[in-house]
């Protein structure tokens, strides 16, 4: 499919989630200082962040893990082009059902695949090797959003969806982990990843205004844009954890 035919997706993203370039790029060397052997990433989509990690580690073995074709296609494209496509794997797979542990263990943006932040957490305690460490990136509540709030926001957004920060560090805490940081974006970094998401249909839309095409792509742009400036801009925050995973008992 060309541009031509249809906006091109996260094209204008190094990564799918809000994040400011400095923060992802402290991200990247802390992940890799503790030279993890094996990775895994859950719900990887093009993988960015696990390419850079391993391009980092030598001998370090990468697998990014995503039911999205398209996205593990762009993956691979990378991941040959920095010249390691022998140690990063994309595999189409879904998430909730990976069983090999790792000592780094990446999930950002895709606990959905096991229900909420909190199901995610207790989930992934077992996919991270002792000693290891998982980093884990998910919405947060800044507040607790009001009924008119929610009705906002994108169909089916209750207050369940997500957790105060505190609330799930402790999940972290009691599950087993200690929090080596604890971290939530700023506002800017939401804008800037919400206008980068919506920037493929703006700017197809600007070069093709009558296009066949154009109406559908014209209001998803419009209703996405609804929930983010009309819904959750301000009310919805996104927070990193990087969680350790104690060694085993001796």
């Amino acid at each position: 499919m060309t541009d031509h035919d249809a906006p091109r997706r996260f094209g204008f993203l190094d990564c799918n989630s809000p994040i400011a370039s400095w923060r992802f790029e402290r991200q990247v060397g802390e992940c890799a200082a503790g030279e993890p052997g094996v990775i895994v990433d859950i719900g990887c989509g093009w993988g960015e962040l696990l390419q850079r990690v391993v391009a980092r580690v030598p001998g370090a073995k990468g697998y990014g893990i995503d039911a999205d074709l398209e996205l593990l296609e762009r993956g691979r494209a990378g991941a040959a082009e920095r010249g390691i496509a022998d140690r990063v794997e994309f595999v189409e797979y879904q998430g909730r059902d990976w069983e090999t542990p790792a000592d780094l263990v990446i999930c950002i943006g895709a606990v959905h695949a096991f229900g909420t932040g909190a199901d995610a957490i207790r989930a992934l305690y077992r996919l991270v090797k002792p000693g290891g460490r998982l980093l884990l990136g998910d919405g947060i509540w800044n507040r607790v959003p009001a009924e008119a709030e929610l009705a906002s926001m994108w169909p089916g957004t209750t207050a369940e969806d997500f957790l105060l920060l505190p609330d799930l560090v402790d999940v972290a805490v009691a599950t087993g982990f200690r929090p080596l940081r604890v971290e939530s974006v700023e506002q800017s970094e939401w804008d800037d990843f919400e206008s980068q998401y919506l920037a493929d249909k703006e700017v197809w839309l600007q070069a093709h205004p009558d296009h066949p095409k154009a109406r559908e792509v014209r209001e998803a742009a419009d209703q996405h844009r609804d929930w983010w400036l009309r819904g959750h801009r301000g009310v919805l925050g996104f927070a990193y954890l990087t969680l350790g995973r104690p060694v085993a008992s001796v």
